[in-house]
C-alpha cells in the first residue's frame, strides 16, 4: 500500500507561548507536514481563521485560552474557514472540565502536554478512516458522541461530512473539487439545523406552557430566553432557501418571545397556551417539504 503523504495539508498552530509553537511546528514539518503557520492570540485566530483556511486546527484550551467558544463558531459554519476541518484541542493537563469544554465545542480530539510531531501524525493515521460521522442538533455540531443524545428519543441520522486528511493524503489536490464537496455538507447540515431547531421550539412551548401553570411568569423567562434563541437562528438559516416560506410564521413566534420578555407584567394564559400551536405551524410548513439533499458520502 502506497504510504501516505499530509505534504499538501495546511495545519495551523495556535498556542500562546512561544516555544511550544516553534517546537511543535519544528516536529511537524519533520513529520512531512510542510504547510505550518503559527498564531499566538486567541482573537487574532478568531480573525484571521478564514484567511489561513487550515484543514487541520491545532488550538490550546484552558482557562486562561477557552478557545470551546471559537470551535463551536467554527462547527456551526459562523466563520469563514472550512467547519469539518480537523480539529485537535491541546489541553495542558487532563481537567474533566477542560475535557467537558472539548467534547462540547466539537472538535475530533485531544492531546494532553506531549505535544510531539508524532503523536498528531498517529492522530492523523486515524482520522482517515476513522473520524467520526458528525452529528447535527440544535446547539451541537461535530463528531457523533452518544452523550449528546436525548434520553428516550431515537438518534437523529448522522452525517459523513467531507475529510481533509482523507482527501489530502490520497494525492487528490484538487481544492475546488473539495470544497464543492464542503458546500454540499453545509447545505445538509443547514436543512438538519432548521429541522432540529423545529423540534426545540415544539419542545420549549410544551416546556413553557407546564412551567407557567406551575410557577408563573418568573419561572417561564429562561424558557423563553431558549425559544427565542432557536427562533432566530432558525429565521437565519431558513434565509435564502426553500424554507423561507417558514420564516413569517417564526418570526411571528420570535415576536411573541420578545414580548414576553419586554413586558413587565404576568401573561393572559391564552398568550402562553398559542405557543404549542405556533411551534407546530413552523413544523407543519417545514414538513412539507421531504427531500433531504445530503448524499450518501461525502468524504
Amino acid at each position: 500500500m502506497a504510504k501516505r503523504t499530509y505534504q499538501e495539508l495546511r495545519t495551523l498552530i495556535a498556542l500562546p507561548d512561544p516555544a511550544a509553537r516553534k517546537t511543535l511546528r519544528k516536529s511537524l514539518q519533520e513529520e512531512g507536514l510542510l504547510h505550518c503557520r503559527e498564531i499566538g492570540e486567541l482573537p487574532a485566530l478568531g480573525e484571521k481563521i478564514g484567511q489561513a483556511d487550515p484543514d487541520l486546527l491545532l488550538v490550546q484550551l484552558d482557562d486562561a485560552w477557552n478557545s470551546g467558544e471559537l470551535i463551536t463558531r467554527i462547527r456551526h459554519g459562523l466563520t469563514p474557514a472550512n467547519p469539518f476541518m480537523v480539529i485537535i484541542a491541546l489541553l495542558p493537563a487532563a481537567s474533566p472540565v477542560l475535557v467537558g469544554r472539548v467534547i462540547e465545542a466539537g472538535a475530533d480530539d485531544l492531546l494532553l502536554p506531549a505535544w510531539l510531531g508524532r503523536l498528531v501524525m498517529d492522530r492523523l493515521d486515524n482520522f482517515v478512516h476513522g473520524r467520526k460521522p458528525f452529528l447535527v442538533t440544535h446547539d451541537y455540531v461535530g463528531p457523533e458522541r452518544r452523550s449528546f443524545l436525548r434520553e428516550g428519543e431515537p438518534p437523529p441520522p448522522t452525517i459523513d461530512v467531507p475529510n481533509p486528511v482523507q482527501w489530502l493524503s490520497a494525492g487528490k489536490d484538487d481544492r475546488a473539487a473539495f470544497r464543492k464537496r464542503v458546500e454540499q455538507a453545509l447545505d445538509a447540515v443547514n436543512l438538519r439545523k432548521i429541522k432540529s431547531h423545529s423540534k426545540q421550539l415544539r419542545r420549549v412551548a410544551d416546556q413553557i406552557v407546564e412551567a407557567f401553570a406551575k410557577g408563573g411568569h418568573n419561572a417561564i423567562l429562561p424558557l423563553v430566553r431558549s425559544m427565542l434563541e432557536s427562533a432566530e437562528e432558525l429565521v437565519h438559516r431558513a434565509t435564502n432557501t426553500e424554507f423561507a416560506p417558514i420564516i413569517e410564521l417564526t418570526t411571528g413566534l420570535q415576536t411573541l418571545c420578545e414580548r414576553l420578555l419586554r413586558e413587565d407584567r404576568t401573561p393572559r394564559a391564552e398568550e402562553i397556551s398559542v405557543l404549542p400551536s405556533l411551534a407546530d405551524a413552523v413544523s407543519n410548513a417545514l414538513y412539507w417539504h421531504e427531500k433531504d439533499p445530503l448524499p450518501a458520502a461525502l468524504t
